[in-house]
């Protein structure tokens, strides 16, 4: 099995030069800038396999690339997550602390209708950053907010909690 010759600091450094040429890299370019001898060049980037080089270190810059890319994706994600479910918080608590019965009339029901938007969009938030369906999340109420009885009020708000 024949030695491979090992590369010198100077060849190495070479190496280094060429790469940081980046995609126009050529050994012309690097013997104008450096003053090296092309032919001097040519042999090291033979017998050190520089294009192969390249390619390797063009492959792990992608990688690296793309597991960065996946990472902040998921961090994205996360935070998308989280906030559609302090929305759906939000509405809860606005749920359990709406007291109909010693609010006015039109506050409450603003309320109750605000909350419901909620509601509704930090479940279809969520369901979508999960990959769920998100139609069929149904918060529509029987009939307009305004239009209903404190007791069929309580009755939706009932049926909004345990959803």
């Amino acid at each position: 099995m024949a030695r491979r010759p090992v590369e010198t600091a100077k060849a190495l450094d070479a190496f280094e030069q060429y790469w940081g040429l980046g995609p126009a890299r050529s050994l012309r370019t690097l013997a104008e800038q450096t003053g090296i001898a092309l032919s001097q060049l040519g042999a090291w980037s033979s017998t050190f396999d520089w294009r192969y080089r390249v390619l390797q270190r063009q492959r792990e810059e992608i990688a690296a690339s793309r597991a960065a890319a996946k990472k902040e994706s998921a961090a994205l994600a996360r935070r998308r997550l989280r906030n559609a479910q302090l929305l759906q918080e939000a509405a809860l608590t606005i749920f359990a602390q709406a007291n109909i019965p010693d609010m006015d009339e039109v506050t409450s029901r603003d309320m109750l209708e605000t909350a419901l938007k909620m509601m509704d969009s930090g479940m279809r938030a969520e369901r979508l950053e999960l990959g769920e369906a998100t139609e069929t999340v149904n918060l529509t109420p029987p009939k307009p907010i305004k239009d209903m009885t404190t007791e069929e009020l309580q009755e939706f708000i009932s049926l909004l909690e345990t959803t």
